[in-house]
């Protein structure tokens, strides 16, 4: 494994999550919550772009079967890594964003939180939380004003996304 692999391996545990690659579901939590971690701050520099099911990196897929592959076998160079304070603090924050609690799947809701964060942070979509709808159903994404707009207020709350300036008051 490289650091990369390692930092990832390292982020998943921290966040209490298998990393498996066996079903889509899988591999869904796994792009969405390295994506999360990068949009907290945590450093491990896969690159991401929209696809069908929101932000996805084909390196960091190609990292978790690798991961997933070298574990199976016995090796773990993850073995004696550990993640710096600062990096396991925005975790433990990330942590309670992700294990909210809300009654849906957690694959859908962290496809809901990073598509929301891909599309407002990289102002492709304003903050207007029926847009925003609007913009996910366009790709087969079907959620409610309610979760769309909880999904908004969530990660500014966990500070993903800066308060927008009308909710600054």
């Amino acid at each position: 494994m490289d650091r990369q692999q390692i930092g990832t391996k390292l982020v998943m545990k921290a966040l209490g999550l298998d990393l498996s690659m066996l079903s889509f579901e899988d591999r869904l939590i796994l792009q969405k919550t390295v994506y999360l971690a990068q949009g907290k701050g945590v450093g491990l520099g896969y690159q991401f772009h929209w696809y069908l099911r929101g932000p996805y990196s084909r390196a960091l897929s190609s990292d978790g079967f690798s991961i997933v592959s070298e574990t199976s076998s016995g090796e773990d160079e993850s073995a004696g890594w550990q993640l710096s304070s600062p990096t396991q603090k925005k975790l433990e924050e990330l942590r309670e964003l992700i294990f909210s609690p809300e009654p849906e799947a957690l694959d859908r809701r962290l496809e809901l939180l990073a598509s929301v964060h891909f599309l407002v942070s990289r102002k492709q979509v304003s903050r207007d939380v029926d847009k925003l709808k609007r913009t996910l159903a366009k790709f087969e994404k079907h959620y409610s004003e309610d979760q769309v707009g909880l999904a908004l207020r969530d990660l500014e709350r966990h500070g993903l996304l800066k308060a927008s300036r009308k909710n600054c008051s």
